[in-house]
Order: structure tokens, then sequence, then C-alpha cells
């Protein structure tokens, strides 16, 4: 009987890349489980249809963010004995989801917000939170199965090819890696550089990842092309090898906080948008990170201030901390349960 897993997704400068990546970890998983595993997204999502494609997955582009009429219509185009849908977008709600109940025979979401209702079979929300086990109480039927917390936390493959135990962090501070999410809306990449390079008589080797859509990377570029310390890359395919061979992360939330979690990066953290807020001060409660709060209230200076007198003690208690919370085995134990559900439907 063969099974299709349509998976709802978008990237955009104003989004970044993080929702496309963690569903491609997730395709990529289940890529021998179904028949076909059609992407649909909008085309501000274009930059990633070679990597999608190059995986043997489909694209098929959208015009709208939550017409279920449109997907009805792709389904029945693509149409074999059972269709699956995984939904990884802020615009959707129960809605639309109940609305494509009949059309597909389980809907799996990923979510980070819990701040609208979900007509689901599967809930995944990988991150931490003080209210970890409550926070979809009022939000999902009581026969949704919900996956909460690090435990689950969707790792792309590079990373899980490092063997944990070559991972060794210290607590002295030489290579730092500066990296904003795909787009840096708020120039955050350009505080830091600005903070970095004002300190006097330091010898930081530092590389920035601007991201992909990072409209004042070539402006970046031209800033710091004269210090011999600072390397600036638009977008890398090797961002674990970067992480195993810093000290320190300088950057936003989002959903690269777990890689470096599992790669035992400490970071430093700047809040861009309101969706990392609840998230990020929980992490730096906990001791997990150093929270600067919301990008609007950080300066150059409030970088200076905390890489001028680094905490030694946290930054290896991080470390060490950050490596237990992640195994890296998230993406597996996601694969596992929905297999589980695609073989009941």
């Amino acid at each position: 009987m063969k099974k299709n897993l349509f998976i709802r997704v978008d990237a955009s400068p104003e989004i970044g890349i993080g929702h496309i990546m963690r569903c491609l970890t997730l395709a990529q998983e289940l890529k021998n489980n179904f028949d076909k595993i059609i992407f649909l997204t909008q085309k501000n999502s274009s930059d990633f249809i070679e990597t999608i494609m190059k995986n043997e997955f489909e694209v098929i582009f959208i015009s709208a963010n939550n017409d279920s009429d449109i997907i009805k219509n792709i389904v029945t185009t693509n149409s074999v004995n059972k269709n699956f849908l995984l939904i990884d977008h802020y615009n959707v709600d129960s809605n639309f989801e109940s609305s494509l109940k009949n059309t597909f025979e389980k809907i799996f979401v990923i979510d980070d917000l819990a701040n609208r209702k979900h007509d689901c079979d599967l809930l995944i929300d990988q991150n931490y939170y003080r209210d970890l086990n409550h926070r979809y109480e009022k939000l999902i039927q009581n026969d949704t199965i919900a996956l909460l917390g690090p435990k689950y936390a969707i790792i792309r493959p590079e990373f899980r090819t490092i063997n944990k135990k070559a991972i060794k962090k210290n607590s002295q501070i030489k290579k730092i890696l500066v990296s904003f999410g795909g787009s840096d809306p708020t120039n955050e990449c350009k505080k830091a550089l600005d903070a970095l390079c004002s300190i006097e008589n330091s010898k930081f080797e530092i590389v920035v990842v601007a991201g992909i859509y990072n409209h004042k990377f070539e402006q970046l570029k031209k800033l710091y092309e004269k210090y011999s310390n600072i390397k600036i890359y638009s977008h890398v395919n090797d961002l674990s090898r970067l992480m195993l061979n810093s000290d320190l992360f300088i950057g936003a939330g989002g959903t690269t906080t777990w890689e470096r979690f599992y790669m035992g990066l400490p970071s430093i953290v700047t809040i861009i948008s309101d969706d990392q807020k609840e998230s990020i001060e929980f992490l730096s409660d906990m001791g997990h990170i150093i929270n600067l709060g919301l990008a609007k209230n950080v300066t150059p200076k409030t970088y200076v201030q905390t890489l001028q007198k680094p905490n030694s003690d946290l930054i290896y208690n991080m470390s060490l901390h950050n490596q237990k919370l992640v195994d890296g085995n998230g993406s597996n134990r996601i694969k596992k349960q929905i297999i589980e559900l695609v073989n009941d439907a």
C-alpha cells in the first residue's frame, strides 16, 4: 500500500530558515518509510529547493499560507492509498488542520509557541520551558500524542555523525563563532563584530555566518576586510565543524540552539524575535546560556561588557550541562512515533 508524506513549511527573510531545515531533517529520517515525500511551500523558500530536491523529495509551490482547498486539490492530483501531513508553520491552527482531517490519514504538527489550538494526531515541541508538560493542555485533544522538550530536539545529520566523546571544550575563549540565523533582521552580526573589534589586546579568531537571507552580507565583508582574524561567510554546509572548532557562540535563539547544546558549545544569546523570549529566558535562568535580552536593547557595549569579563566556570559548566540535555536522538524518537501512527492508520 503506497503512502505519501506532505510537508507544509516555508522559509523567508522574515521567518528565517529554521522551520524548513528541521523538516528537511525529519524528511531524511523518514524517506525510506514513504513512497513520496512532497514539500508544499511558497516561492520565497526557493533558495532551498535545490537542497530539498537533491534529497529526492518533491516540491510543489503553493500561493497561500492556509488555503486548505489548494492542498486538497494537490493531494487529489498526487493521490495514493494513504496520505499524511506534517505542518511546521506559525500561521496554521486547528481550523486549517480540522478542514484537512478527511484528506489525510494522520496530521503531525511541529510548534514552538503554544499560542493557538491544534487538531492533530501528533504534536512536537522541542523547546525547554518551565511548564513544559502543561503548555498544550488546553490546546490539543486528549488523544493527541505530545512529544515535548529537548529529548525530541531535531538535530541535523551532519552533527550526529560527530562522536560526542571527541567534543572537547574548555573555559579559555580563543575561537568565537557568530551567527544570528538565516536573515539577521536586527543587524546583530555588526553589533557583535563592532564589540569584538573594540576589545583591546583581544586575540580572538572570529568566524561569522551571516545567513543566506542577510542582505547586509557584502557590507559586512567590506567593513571588516582589514581584520585578518575575522572570516565572514554567507552560508556554510559544515556548521558542525565550525562549532566543533569554536570555544564560544554569539547569536540568536532558534533551532540551532539544540545543535549548539549537542556540541557542548557555550552561547551568548540575543533575543531577536518574540517567539524566542520565553524559552531563552528559562534557559538562562537554568544556567544553560548567557542571555543579553531583547535585540532592541542590546548594543555593542553590551557584548563588550560580557566578553571582557567572561565567567570561566559558567562557560565550562554550560558545555557539560548542555550536552547532557541533548543526546542527538530526538529525530529518531520522533520518527519512531510517526511510523507507529502511520502503521496504525
